[in-house]
């Protein structure tokens, strides 16, 4: 996850947008977006927040249990799946809370995964020298063009719509197999 430029109201990490995606080719066309509260806990419990604000982190996430340092449990507290099925696929989604607390965050499955899991272990690190290189080559993805301080929408009614509001982002399940992010889709 790669920390992209605007923010929405403040310059804190849940306010913050961020680019993100398995490979390098996903991080270039998933949209940005914010990080659900699940992972800015994370990052507060991992000692990231600075980190994760000036360029981005490192997220893995696994379905079977971790016990070294700094893998957090989250289990899956609901899971849907769409009534209709789309010719493509269907993705299920599931909220997953981190154990000892009230912190969520979204799973999907589609196009990754066809199975959802009831428990996920989750760590977040600081991005490695190549992918941190990689990532200041790239124009488009550090910079943002959100930053919604303060406008004249706060103090008078004008007939200018307001920018739609940054989503927040959906993860992908753990991978079936491994595999690096400069891998080819």
């Amino acid at each position: 996850m790669f920390r992209s430029g605007g923010y929405e109201m403040n310059d804190e990490l849940e306010d913050a947008t961020f680019a993100f995606g398995r490979t390098a080719e996903e991080v270039k066309r998933h949209p940005k977006a914010r990080m659900p509260t699940g992972l800015v806990n994370l990052l507060r419990r991992s000692n990231l927040m600075e980190d994760a604000l000036e360029t981005g982190f490192h997220l893995e996430i696994s379905s079977r249990p971790k016990s070294q340092e700094n893998w957090f449990k989250f289990e899956q507290v609901l899971a849907v799946e769409p009534k209709s099925h789309c010719p493509m696929g269907t993705s299920m989604r599931g909220i997953f809370s981190v154990f000892d607390g009230f912190d969520t965050f979204e799973l999907g499955t589609f196009p990754w995964s066809e199975s959802m899991p009831s428990q996920l272990w989750v760590r977040a690190s600081l991005l490695d020298d190549n992918t941190l290189a990689w990532v200041l080559s790239q124009d488009k993805i550090l910079s943002g063009e959100m930053n919604q301080q303060m406008n004249l929408h706060d103090f008078s009614e004008l007939e200018i719509p307001n920018p739609e509001p940054i989503e927040y982002m959906r993860l992908p399940p753990p991978p079936e197999s491994p595999y690096n992010f400069f891998d080819d889709e």
